[in-house]
């Protein structure tokens, strides 16, 4: 009898854990496309770049992002993520079709003519002819940023910043 209450247990432990399920059980593909709903339009220079495949691949490198907790907990923290990385990369303006916010994700690099903003650091240093701006949803504007920056990737996107905005896919 124990063996069963075991097997039980084990099954529902299981189920429960399966059921909290990746981003994509909180945001859909069609729930995506509304709120980006201008992204893929011509006038954005990221057209193509930000799909839905790459943000569920992208949000599962990262464990707990929106599979912990209860559910609607998990809904604030991918729509607080959301509102951040569609404000950093919008480009709609006050009277934008369907507002300006409806326009994010536009953009991959930041606009305009940015500074370097590289900081000297021995620990961390610039490489020589690179220039660190704002790059991605969300953006790592220096390189000390780029450095303490996730581990897999710290060496790399430091020393070949525009290695930023290709696409994981």
């Amino acid at each position: 009898m124990r063996f069963w209450g075991v097997a039980l247990f084990c099954f529902l432990s299981i189920i429960g854990a399966l059921s909290q399920g990746d981003v994509g059980s909180i945001i859909s593909r069609t729930q995506f496309d509304q709120m980006l709903k201008h992204r893929n339009d011509a006038a954005c220079l990221a057209k193509g770049f930000y799909t839905y495949d790459a943000f569920v691949a992208a949000a599962k490198s990262f464990g707990a992002f929106g599979t912990t907790g209860a559910t609607d907990i998990r809904k604030r923290e991918i729509a607080a993520f959301m509102a951040q990385t569609s404000h950093e990369t919008t480009g709609g303006w006050p009277t934008a079709p369907d507002g300006p916010y409806a326009w994010g994700y536009c953009f991959k690099e930041e606009r305009g003519n940015p500074p370097d903003y590289c900081t000297q650091s021995q620990q961390w240093p610039c490489v020589p002819g690179k220039k660190y701006y704002g790059r991605g949803p969300i953006p790592n504007h220096t390189q000390l940023q780029l450095w303490s920056s996730r581990k897999s990737h710290r060496n790399e996107s430091a020393k070949q910043p525009r290695k930023l905005l290709q696409t994981i896919q």
